[in-house]
């Protein structure tokens, strides 16, 4: 039996006619582009502040050393820990100042690493335990 294309039966097809148009298909992509941006950026956020945790707890532990040798020996300045045994990976520990009586050590992003994009910037700390960072309500 062979059918004859009538108005009818085209109507019928168009309206069995299933899926996306092209305009919705391209708003799905412009939602979905901008949540995952959102989320990139969020993720680079919690990245760098792992980074920053990272560095200051390396910070605290070299200063527990240096606390340490003060307690045995009264000075700082003796003591052979060394700063650069503290950098990570995208950060740079170094002594600001060491002398008998105090110390200060900072922590500087490494230029070629993803943190040389931190709005932080460096932290430093001292002998009274006093953060002293380059932004204000960075480094908590």
């Amino acid at each position: 039996m062979t059918r004859f294309c009538s108005k009818e039966n085209k109507h019928q097809y168009a309206e069995k006619q299933t899926g996306f148009t092209l305009i919705e298909l391209l708003i799905v992509i412009a939602v979905v582009a901008i949540l995952a941006q959102i989320g990139f950026a969020s993720y680079v956020t919690a990245v760098q502040k792992s980074y920053r945790y990272e560095v200051q707890q390396s910070m605290i532990e070299l200063s527990q050393q240096l606390e340490r040798y003060y307690s045995r020996q009264g000075n700082y300045s003796g003591s052979s820990a060394t700063a650069s045994n503290f950098s990570t990976d995208y950060y740079t520990v170094s002594f600001s100042e060491l002398e008998d009586d105090k110390y200060t050590i900072s922590a500087s992003p490494i230029s070629s690493t993803s943190q040389s994009n931190d709005s932080c910037g460096t932290l430093t700390f001292d002998y009274l335990g006093k953060k002293t960072p380059t932004t204000s309500g960075c480094w908590k």
